[in-house]
């Protein structure tokens, strides 16, 4: 009897490491081929609308931390999506040139489960200006959809490199 109860727990126990690790797997891919269709938006020329909102929960936030916003600042679907749009139309591309991914722990539990947590390089480009920045993003699921992305960067940095560019 001892070695069934044994057998059982030990059972339960690989069963909820192996779905936690499909379920973060699966997020995996998800996240990486959006970040594929955003590096592809910017290099056809021809495609001046970009087709990710699948990717995101209709109630999706993005969650940025810039200086004065120590609690950040709330970005929502329609806003975010629309702001790749908005780059291409003032000429500028965006390219995430490499990733490190990591699997995302709960905040109470501190197990696995299922976010990703990226570490990113990304390029911006005006005309023949190069802008370059690392970024940490955190991004949480649900039902196989982009929930909410919380990302610190050097905004403020970015942001004088453009004007700077555009002046």
């Amino acid at each position: 009897m001892k070695k069934i109860i044994i057998y059982l727990f030990f059972t339960i126990f690989i069963s909820a490491c192996f779905n936690s690790k499909k379920k973060y797997n699966d997020n995996l891919i998800t996240f990486q081929n959006l970040v594929s269709d955003i590096n592809n938006f910017f290099i056809d020329s021809t495609d001046s609308n970009i087709k990710i909102s699948d990717y995101y929960s209709d109630n999706f936030i993005f969650h940025s931390y810039t200086e004065g916003h120590k609690k950040g600042i709330k970005t929502f679907k329609k806003e975010y999506i629309n702001g790749f749009n908005q780059m291409k139309k003032l000429n500028m591309s965006l390219n995430i040139n490499h990733s490190i991914y990591l699997p995302g722990l709960d905040e109470n539990s501190y197990k696995i489960n299922g976010s990703v947590r990226s570490y990113y390089g990304a390029t911006i480009k005006i005309d023949t200006a190069h802008i370059e920045f690392s970024g940490y993003q955190t991004i949480n699921f649900k039902n196989g959809q982009i929930t909410g992305i919380w990302e610190w960067a050097d905004y403020g940095g970015v942001q004088n490199k453009i004007k700077e560019y555009t002046q």
